[in-house]
């Protein structure tokens, strides 16, 4: 049986037309049975507040919260990323002001994980 392929996708947008294909991306991926984080960073940081994905719209599709809450409910990991969690409490960024089920971290273990995870194959990209 061969390893669990995973992929790692920092968000760093929050425009509808970026926002909409990366969690497309991520509930594929997951559909083909590989393991998503999405770090979310800078403007990509408002995909996670409470009520955020409700205010990211694209014309002709179901509400971004949709897309956002299939994501989490077929185990897409979103995590709020930042060089410290000093600096997300700086951008209104704490547990209390974020999605259920949203951590938070800062930029080491995500490099660590990700570093980690393209050493065995997996896949590191920006959104």
């Amino acid at each position: 049986m061969s390893e669990q392929q995973e992929i790692r996708m920092v968000l760093i947008s929050n425009e509808p037309n970026r926002v909409y294909p990366a969690l497309v991306l991520a509930l594929g991926a997951t559909a083909m049975g590989s393991k998503v984080k999405v770090y979310c960073a800078m403007n990509g940081l408002d995909v996670i507040r409470k009520g955020g994905a409700d205010k990211i719209q694209m014309p002709g599709l179901p509400p971004l919260s949709k897309f956002f809450k299939d994501a989490m409910d077929v185990g897409v990991e979103f995590i709020a990323c930042a060089p410290s969690r000093e600096f997300l409490a700086q951008v209104g960024i704490t547990e209390e002001t974020v999605e259920k089920g949203v951590k938070l971290e800062d930029v080491i273990p995500f490099l660590n994980e990700s570093l980690a995870a393209a050493k065995k194959g997996g896949i590191v990209f920006f959104i």
